[in-house]
């Protein structure tokens, strides 16, 4: 009754309702191109999280480890003096950059000597260097410049530029990576160089403006599909609009609800748009299919309305809530974005269902059309309306084939899924094939990684580091961390003491004689020198030394093993002082297990809520397994493939398991509903299931078509995550669709739940 008066309501108000929503979009376009978007690790964490609180111990005494870009460039003659002036030219150029602190180049290294017995730095490289083997040697001997500034071929090098601390945000660093771009590229053409760019800080900027031009070309890309899609199915203008008006302000509402509540779009919730963009359609189809079936009925346009409301409103409710309820399980999740994206999808999906549910029957009754679809013109619709007709068949002769040919792929699915892993890399999201990739690869193959591995060894007294013994366990978990082929390079505090000592001492070991009043007075030297990067090594106390490793992109689970084999090490050398493993490595394989065991507890808690509420609302655990099994297949089986292929679990793949269950759950809510209504009329179970294969039936294949082209559409993108989404979310579609079809009503045929306080209830 509650449902008849409503859509009397809006039939009778069309106009009135319509300006409203015309009023509510237009309100929403400025809030809604008012969106920011950024990336940022810290972001993902709850601030009491001790992961966060030790990276903040590394910003708060040494700064940030992530604010360095790197200008890196090959030259056969780099050490001569026309290569020299040619670097001099380029750094000039890049002071003219904004927002940078400080610059270190090759042209402008300095060394350290010994002047009486006093330190000194002079340049490596004025008007009277001598480019020998000597200058050779000594440069291959500064252990804080091969590597960094100079290959040990001598032949690649680097200009490292140091962001202010205090300006280094995304907008400012797209001011400034425009501008270096200019220099790049007019440097390059006058000296027919080839220049690369990288460092963390450049790498999220080029990701978050990739993002956004992605988004962009894939809600357009998108939409043609499933327009085109549309035309095809149904021959229909009105058939194709007003689908699409539903999806289009569903996005621009949900956007600007996003930017009115201080969200942005980031990593996760950038899969937003593509994810309402299809999901937002499947209700609008399946109601106007019900409207015409009621108008081929002989209804009339208010009776029409009518029934596609009683029918059709709460099924569509439903399928809004079990999506939205797979999405805000993520709420649950300790990741922040995690909750962000869980919360905006799921406020999204009901955004789309009560656009569909106010806006298509005002519209509908503004129509002059007698039927809406004009599918009875196109070929699928005669092909589907046979196929149907020769599956409901199959369903019944065949149901224990079908049953047994599932359970086996269940069972066999489920134990390829045991091979999947969990790893995810810092730079994972971008194709190998991108430029900004290839840069960073040459980084890592020519100098050193740009991915930082930090130890703070803290001993809590002030001089505290001034230990002979602390500095020989230093120089083992130096040698410790070279083990380990990821590892490149390391640096610390010692390296620059030994340094000094073979300076000033170099006729004898730095551990045969070394001892705190040495090490204070080597510490003493370097301050009157003014020694640059002293700060970068201790702590202005000398409390707390700090050790840096470079590490190679190797994915958080062979991070976390080097972690755990790390933290082995330092409770058998450190027993007595304080020692942090952080950076931001660190902080990106953390979080890659965080967010993975999220998901998965999310994706456990959505089961559970979806089962009980089938439970509700059939009032049969029979029924419960019936809804459930066909939607918890298709996720095994995908995730069988994704084993198969040696597709890691990670944040970008862990999600689509929950976007999928979220979308896969629709079709089969919409079936069970209108088998629902058929036994609410009388029906057997046997005509009941023929009934809704042929009349729903249509229009599950139809939505997963649709689904099919917006998701597929993402598998041309640069970034791995989101062609993942897209060939992971199709399959699981296909095979959600498959399951619909073949072991839905076999499951009926089999298990025969007794529904007769349906009729009892209607």
């Amino acid at each position: 009754m509650m449902a008849q008066s409503f859509a009397l309501l809006l039939y009778r108000n069309p106009k009135k309702v319509l300006s409203l929503f015309i009023l509510l979009l237009v309100a929403s376009v400025f809030p809604a191109l008012q969106i920011r978007t950024d990336f940022n690790l810290e972001g993902f964490y709850q601030e009491e999280d001790p992961v966060v609180k030790q990276y903040s111990l590394l910003e708060e005494e040494f700064g940030r480890d992530d604010k360095v870009i790197a200008i890196g460039y090959k030259q056969d003659n780099l050490l001569s003096a026309e290569g020299i002036e040619l670097n001099r030219q380029l750094l000039n150029q890049l002071r003219k950059l904004p927002f940078i602190l400080d610059i270190q180049s090759l042209s402008e290294a300095e060394q350290m000597v010994n002047a009486n017995d006093q330190l000194r730095f002079t340049p490596y490289f004025d008007s009277e260097t001598q480019f020998d083997s000597d200058l050779r040697d000594q440069l291959a001997s500064d252990p804080f410049l091969t590597g960094f500034l100079l290959n040990q071929e001598m032949t690649a090098t680097a200009i490292y530029l140091d962001l202010d601390p205090e300006q280094n945000t995304y907008s400012n660093r797209n001011l400034l990576i425009n501008q270096l771009n200019e220099i790049v590229e007019k440097f390059e053409a006058d000296h027919e160089l080839e220049i690369q760019i990288s460092g963390i800080p450049y790498f999220r900027n080029l990701y978050v403006n990739m993002l956004n031009s992605e988004i962009i070309f894939y809600i357009s890309l998108s939409s043609v599909l499933i327009i085109s899609l549309l035309w095809y199915l149904y021959r229909s203008v009105w058939g194709v609009i007003l689908p699409m008006i539903i999806v289009w302000a569903t996005l621009l509402l949900t956007v600007a609800l996003i930017h009115l509540t201080g969200g942005y779009i980031e990593i996760m919730s950038s899969t937003i748009a593509p994810i309402l963009l299809c999901v937002g359609i499947a209700d609008s189809i399946h109601m106007i299919s019900k409207y015409d079936d009621a108008r081929d009925m002989g209804l009339t346009k208010q009776e029409s309305i009518v029934e596609m409301i009683r029918t059709l409103g709460s099924a569509t409710f439903l399928t809004s809530l079990t999506t939205a309820i797979g999405f805000i399980t993520l709420m649950s999740s300790t990741i922040i974005p995690m909750k962000r994206f869980g919360l905006y999808t799921a406020t999204g999906v009901l955004i789309a269902y009560l656009v569909t549910i106010f806006f298509l029957p005002a519209a509908l009754s503004l129509s002059k059309k007698a039927r809406i679809f004009s599918e009875q013109k196109s070929p699928f619709y005669l092909w589907s309306t046979e196929l149907l007709k020769r599956l409901s068949k199959v369903n019944k002769d065949l149901k224990g084939i079908i049953l047994l040919f599932s359970f086996g792929l269940l069972i066999l699915s489920a134990w390829f899924m045991t091979g999947l892993t969990v790893n995810g890399r810092v730079f994972d999201d971008v194709s190998e094939d991108t430029q900004v990739m290839q840069d960073q690869g040459w980084f890592s193959e020519e100098l050193v990684p740009i991915l930082p591995l930090e130890i703070l060894i803290r001993t809590g007294e002030n001089e505290g580091v001034l230990s002979i013994d602390l500095m020989r366990r230093i120089a083992d978990t130096e040698q410790y961390l070279m083990q380990f082929p990821e590892i490149e390079k390391v640096t610390s505090g010692k390296t620059l003491l030994s340094q000094v000592h073979n300076l000033l001492n170099p006729s004898e070991a730095f551990f045969s004689v070394a001892n705190p009043p040495l090490l204070a007075q080597y510490l003493l030297l370097l301050e009157i020198s003014g020694a640059d990067g002293l700060d970068d090594l201790f702590t202005f106390t000398y409390e707390t030394i700090r050790l840096t490793a470079f590490i190679e992109d190797a994915g958080s689970a062979r991070v976390n093993e080097i972690r755990a084999a790390l933290d082995q090490h330092i409770v058998a050398h450190y027993p007595d002082v304080e020692v942090l493993v952080t950076g931001s490595t660190v902080l990106s394989a953390d979080l890659v297990g965080k967010i993975v065991r999220s998901l998965m507890n999310s994706m456990g808690l959505a089961i559970g809520l979806i089962s009980i509420l089938m439970t509700l609302l059939f009032r049969n655990f029979r029924m419960m397994l019936i809804a459930l099994v066909p939607n918890l297949l298709p996720l095994i089986v995908t995730g069988a493939i994704m084993a198969l292929f040696g597709v890691d679990i990670k944040p970008s793949t862990a999600v689509i398991f929950t976007i999928a269950f979220g979308i896969a759950v629709d079709d089969s809510i919409h079936f069970l509903a209108r088998f629902r209504v058929e036994m609410a009329r009388g029906a057997t179970i046997h005509h009941a299931l023929e009934t809704t294969l042929l009349k729903t039936g249509r229009a599950i294949i139809i939505t997963s078509m649709i689904l099919l082209a917006g998701f597929g559409s993402l598998i041309s993108s640069d970034f791995v995550s989101t062609a993942m989404m897209g060939i992971m979310v199709s399959t699981t579609i296909f095979s959600a669709l498959i399951a619909d079809l073949f072991l839905l009503p076999a499951l009926f045929h089999w298990l025969e739940p007794d529904l007769t306080h349906l009729n009892q209830q209607n």
